[in-house]
């Protein structure tokens, strides 16, 4: 499974919520999920969010998340 998807179900949150509380679209959640390159400010975006959400600190290196410039 994939690392933020399953951080993601860990938190309790639906792509839709984690997209809110990252400020980012939903579909960048998916795409992130799917292991397809993002925007690394949307990444950062992201790991930030779900560290918030699960009290913890994750980088997007340990979510795995692809970028791009």
């Amino acid at each position: 499974m994939n690392r933020v998807r399953e951080y993601r179900l860990r938190a309790k949150l639906t792509q839709a919520e984690l997209a809110r509380q990252a400020g980012v679209d939903s579909r960048t959640v998916s795409r992130a999920e799917e292991g397809q390159a993002i925007r690394e400010v949307q990444a950062v975006a992201i790991a930030e969010a779900l560290s918030n959400a699960l009290g913890i600190n994750l980088s997007v290196q340990d979510l795995g998340i692809n970028v791009y410039q």
